[in-house]
């Protein structure tokens, strides 16, 4: 293990140089395209279109965590922005994951997981954590809920916390996604539970509307009393009845996504672009490298480890081919913990450093080297790193 980590370590001093400790530098910047040819359609690649004729919408992605949103809007935009893991909470902060086809821009607000103040407590998260999802439906034309049917203990009823915000944000339209469909034994009763968690209706034409308040007025007359109308109401109620569609899908499979691409493209409305045709997200790269990384370790550590971890980056170039040099440092708590991520031999941390090249490769289409650090936090105040 001692070999291995003075290999890493000395890959690391010949670039010291190059950058400042603990500060990522970006030395060439350069744009990706927006298809990836492995996931079937490409992204429109043509000339540049006419501001008056383009159409944008804004999609909010909401749902309880581990429903599997990152999932679904990798699969929409066919490229994986947004980081996935089988733990909860691999999305910590809100990001936009962006899909430009002909005339068309959709815009996707990935949020994290609904969460109460004992998971943020819980989990390490940032207080600003549980907001996320209400800024993005703020900002959002549409939102798009989703169901983990999977779980048998609550696919039967719409989380209190998901029912809150659709009574809160009546004004806007909404579906409802029925996802990991490929998880069950039997789908004879997948109509059944559609129709009970939108309330037995759909395209609620038959019940007008009830009079909407301007967003100022809603912050105002939001009382106590209306408060606890609206915990009543969400206590009783088990399903939402103003979905406009229901969508059944499989987002790891990419099975049923390719729907709901057409179905918000159909939705779009004359607007101008937020982003040029060629971006796929606001992320900068080396961000998305980093949560890319940060959702491997939550898969590949056990229980809350990687909860507790710091990962830095420490260097990261693009060399004059394109390729991604970069070098990770990982900052544990304790010794113990560092042996764990280790592994005997340190055949662990090899194993995740080949699996987040993978990823990254495939976000990017290019060559990646990677070189991961791992380190305990006595060591870094005792043995700096410095230029």
């Amino acid at each position: 293990m001692a070999k291995c980590m003075i290999a890493v370590l000395q890959s690391v001093v010949l670039k010291r140089s190059l950058v400042s400790p603990g500060v990522a530098r970006v030395l060439c910047s350069r744009k990706y395209n927006s298809s990836n040819p492995e996931w079937g359609e490409p992204q429109d690649n043509g000339n540049v279109v006419d501001p008056e004729q383009q159409k944008l919408l804004k999609v909010a992605i909401i749902g309880v965590p581990n429903a599997g949103k990152s999932s679904l809007i990798n699969s929409i935009v066919g490229r994986n922005i947004c980081p996935y893991s089988r733990k909860v909470h691999t999305t910590r902060a809100g990001a936009r994951a962006v899909l430009s086809i002909g005339d068309t821009q959709l815009v996707f607000l990935d949020t994290p997981g609904l969460v109460d103040s004992n998971e943020i407590e819980k989990y390490n998260l940032d207080k600003a954590f549980a907001n996320d999802s209400v800024n993005s439906i703020e900002e959002a034309d549409i939102i798009g809920v989703v169901h983990d049917v999977s779980n048998r203990y609550t696919r039967s009823y719409l989380d209190p916390k998901v029912l809150r915000l659709l009574h809160l944000n009546q004004n806007k339209d909404s579906f409802l996604i029925l996802n990991k469909i490929d998880l069950l034994r039997s789908k004879i009763y997948l109509l059944d539970l559609a129709r009970s968690l939108t309330c037995f209706t759909l395209n609620n034409f038959h019940i007008p509307k009830p009079y909407m308040l301007t967003p100022e007025e809603e912050k105002r007359n939001r009382s106590k009393v209306q408060e606890r109308r609206l915990e009543e109401k969400v206590k009783k109620s088990v399903g939402w009845g103003k979905f406009n569609d229901v969508f059944m899908i499989s987002a790891v499979l990419n099975q049923g996504s390719s729907d709901i691409r057409e179905y918000l493209l159909q939705r779009s409305k004359p607007s101008p672009w937020l982003f040029s045709k060629d971006e796929i997200t606001d992320k900068e790269d080396y961000k998305l490298v980093l949560s890319t990384i940060e959702s491997i370790l939550l898969d590949d550590l056990p229980n809350e480890v990687p909860y507790n971890l710091k990962v830095e980056l420490e260097y990261y170039e693009i060399s004059r081919e394109g390729n991604l040099h970069i070098v990770v440092l990982i900052h544990c708590k304790t010794p113990r913990i560092e042996k764990l991520i280790m592994g005997k031999r340190g055949q662990r941390i090899r194993n995740i450093a080949r699996t987040c090249e993978q990823h990254i490769r495939n976000l990017f289409l290019t060559d990646v080297f990677l070189k991961m650090v791992v380190t305990d936090k006595a060591k870094s105040i005792n043995h700096p790193i410095t230029d």
